[in-house]
């Protein structure tokens, strides 16, 4: 896989080249240009029918969908990693907050049922005891 992802960065970096070319002979067109252009173009063509071929080597690869969107806004997809990674971390942060919160409030809800029913607490303190150690 490593072999064939150097090699489609290779071909597309020479089609990079090749169409930077092309630019460059059409924007300075002059008539004699016209056997270089088309001597361009069938290189152009001929390395995208070699990049077509390798597409059923990159079958398992899945690209996102947001990240084609950041390309076509004309964005960095390596700003896509980053807003990832941020949303990640924010939706982990407030995680943590809800799972500290339901703590302290079992921790509270403990509290209060010992002392309304303090028989029911120590046997239920006692089974889940048991149950800890069983799954242990």
């Amino acid at each position: 896989m490593s072999d064939s992802l150097g090699k489609l960065s290779s071909e597309l970096e020479y089609i990079i080249d090749k169409t930077w070319n092309l630019y460059v002979t059409v924007t300075d067109f002059q008539a004699q240009s016209q056997p270089r252009v088309d001597q361009v173009l069938n290189e152009i063509i001929g390395l995208l029918k070699d990049v077509d071929q390798m597409k059923d080597q990159f079958q398992d690869i899945h690209i996102p969908g947001q990240l084609l969107n950041y390309v076509d806004d004309l964005k960095n997809p390596q700003l896509f990693t980053r807003d990832c990674l941020q949303r990640t971390l924010e939706r982990n942060e407030e995680i943590n907050g809800k799972n500290e919160t339901l703590a302290k409030f079992a921790d509270t809800l403990a509290v209060e049922l010992s002392s309304q029913f303090p028989t029911q607490m120590a046997q239920y303190r006692l089974w889940k005891s048991k149950q800890s150690s069983i799954d242990q």
